[in-house]
């Protein structure tokens, strides 16, 4: 079965590595640099000659101390950009160039004076705010404020109403002012006036301790308010140019310190001797000869490379071209192939986008979704530092959906959407109008034709999904399984073949009857023999899958037909009088929008269904565990050895 090796997963294979052990941190650090092999706890054998956990690194607490200080540095300073990368040869030298770095005190000292900069700024803005609410009072402000008396300013919408209700207490005074009013209260009137607010649309402040009149109180605060913006400006400054000075060293150690600690995780899965190292792991075939090569020349060759054998089953990593990548989310989503079943990407990369350009077969919708998750990809590379949108449906949307998942959902609409344009122009529908053209397939008026063609569609994929289950049991040396395969097959295509006729009122007597009924007994005992008797149970939910496919023109006609109706209320509005013509067009954004949304859910859904349900279930069993690898995330720094 070599021929489908391309719709599998990357063929893995279980090794050992056993090196001698004064290359141990170089060997460790080549795999980490070549990032092609999962490591994981050697078996019992290797357990006898070698440690488990035994090569953890001697400066452990210092890395991982250092590791979190070059943490919190980089996080306080200004990211800067820099094409630079800088290599570091050993642990020593790494150690070296930390100690050099000697400006942690004084950023954190510029952090925490920018802080207390802004809180007063913000308590600054504060009270100048309140003071331009009042500035219509001519008196001291100091009565305002005193151990006995409380002062607060109100406005809103329910001021004038709160005031009313306020009047006529003896432990209350209030100052009516243009558009807003002074309440003092004592102590003895407080827990009046606390609850008494309730229910009322309005603003309340505090008025803090102050001299003088309004004026010169405005003046104070804006002047305290300046010092304190030219105290934050001349900090940030200062930041900004520690920033350009260290920054990028400083991204770079903390880096190389994150690729340390990784090490310092993998080495409680190494076994190490006095003598030797034994590291295994699965490694994918592929690149077992760029390993071995990185090997061989960091230990001038001495070391063993072998495969071993394992029961474990081998964890999945895809090896899918690069055009169909974007398509494995959605199968992590339904579940992960076993690293000896066939990958399904392939399929669903190219079912998917025709599916649900089918079901929209509209060119405007199209359009609209292509426009939209263009603009939706160029938000998320370039966000705005406003959004304009709804915070609400924001938040709604982010909570369900994460940015790089809104980005995979709007690259695998694109395809849809072009499908979906060039299925307009041949149906003649742009938002239910047509254009003065004859349609190369009307949707209506070929309903029968388009049913037809869903349930060809239906049975090409059931014949397709029995043929790829036979193809993995036969890999899997399953010949019963792969028998009943074959038997699902007959039966499916015989029970097809029966209800054509049936359809088309021909007599049970003629070559193609026999041959359905041929084809589902055959089929039946195939299934018998490699499944059992309670197997029939499915055989029902064959035609029920094959029909399925007929939602494909369900939904397209569901939204020709609504958008229609839509259309002809507009024009029936717009054609009779001024009111029902603005009440035609509302009808028609609002209704256009809710045949869109409804196009891009229901053919979403619908499509994947159709793969995940009808599809898949005929092959495809999942469940397979993840391929992690060894592996350094460089941007600012290299390795020191050259990788080929």
């Amino acid at each position: 079965m070599e021929d489908i090796s391309m719709l599998k997963p990357s063929k893995m294979k279980k090794a050992r590595i056993i090196i001698s052990k004064e290359y141990y941190d170089d060997v460790v650090s080549i795999l980490q640099d070549i990032g092609a092999m999962q490591i994981e706890t050697p078996g019992a054998e290797a357990a006898r000659i070698a440690q488990i956990g035994a090569g953890g690194i001697a400066a452990q607490k210092e890395i991982q101390n250092e590791a979190q200080r070059f943490r919190g540095l980089e996080g306080s300073l200004y990211k800067t950009a820099s094409d630079s990368k800088v290599s570091f040869g050993s642990i020593k030298e790494l150690m070296k160039e930390a100690g050099s770095i000697k400006i942690d005190e004084r950023v954190s000292s510029i952090r925490k004076e920018t802080e207390k900069e802004a809180a007063e700024i913000k308590e600054h803005s504060s009270r100048i705010a309140m003071l331009e609410i009042i500035q219509d009072f001519k008196g001291d402000l100091q009565i305002f404020s005193s151990g006995s008396v409380k002062s607060f300013i109100i406005y809103g919408k329910d001021g004038k109403k709160f005031i009313e209700k306020l009047k006529g207490s003896d432990d209350i005074s209030i100052i009516s002012l243009k558009d807003a009013w002074i309440v003092s209260i004592t102590a003895a009137g407080e827990k009046e006036f606390s609850g008494s607010a309730e229910g009322y649309k309005l603003s309340m402040q505090l008025i803090p301790q102050m001299h003088g009149n309004v004026a010169e109180a405005l003046e104070k605060e804006r002047k305290a308010k300046a010092r304190c913006e030219e105290s934050m400006k001349s900090l940030q400054h200062e930041l900004i140019t520690i920033s350009d000075r260290w920054y990028s060293k400083v991204s770079a150690i903390r880096e190389q310190f994150d690729i340390e600690m990784d090490k310092v995780e993998v080495a409680n899965k190494i076994g190490v001797s006095k003598s030797v190292a034994i590291i295994e792991g699965w490694i994918p075939e592929r690149q077992m000869g760029s390993i071995e090569k990185g090997i061989a020349k960091i230990s001038d060759g001495h070391y063993v490379l072998e495969q071993i054998s394992s029961e474990e089953q081998p964890p999945t990593q895809f090896d899918n071209p690069a055009w169909s990548r974007l398509f494995e989310f959605f199968i992590r989503f339904y579940s992960l192939p076993k690293s000896d079943e066939i990958d399904p990407t392939l399929m669903f990369a190219i079912a998917f986008p025709i599916f649900f350009g089918f079901m929209v077969g509209d060119f405007a919708y199209g359009l609209i979704m292509l426009l939209g998750a263009l603009w939706l990809l160029r938000r998320l590379k370039h966000p705005p530092k406003k959004s304009r949108l709804p915070k609400k449906i924001v938040s709604f949307v982010t909570m369900i959906i994460s940015p790089s998942g809104l980005e995979i959902i709007a690259k695998a609409i694109m395809p849809g959407a072009v499908i979906a344009m060039i299925l307009g122009v041949a149906f003649n529908e742009y938002m239910g109008f047509q254009l003065p053209y004859t349609a190369l397939f009307n949707v209506e008026a070929n309903l029968p034709t388009l049913l037809l063609i869903a349930g060809w569609i239906g049975v090409v994929m059931v014949e397709f999904g029995f043929a790829l289950g036979f193809i993995n049991n036969m890999a899997h040396g399953n010949k019963k399984h792969a028998v009943a395969k074959i038997g699902w097959m007959l039966a499916a295509i015989g029970i097809v073949i029966f209800g054509l006729n049936v359809l088309h009122k021909a007599q049970l007597g003629t070559p193609f009857s026999l041959a359905s009924f041929g084809m589902i007994i055959a089929g039946v005992i195939a299934v018998l023999y490699g499944e059992g008797v309670q197997s029939m149970m499915e055989l029902p939910s064959i035609v029920s899958h094959i029909l399925s496919y007929v939602r494909l023109v369900g939904i397209l006609l569901t939204s020709v037909i609504l958008a229609g109706i839509i259309d002809l209320i507009f024009l029936h509005g717009v054609t009779h009088s001024i009111l029902l013509g603005i009440v035609g067009i509302f009808i028609l954004i609002v209704g256009q929008i809710f045949n869109l949304i409804i196009a891009i859910f229901e053919s979403g859904i619908q499509g994947a269904r159709l793969i995940y349900v009808e599809f898949f279930s005929k092959f495809y069993s999942g469940n397979g565990v993840q391929f992690k690898p060894f592996k350094s995330r460089r941007s600012r720094t290299l390795s020191r050895f050259i990788i080929e």
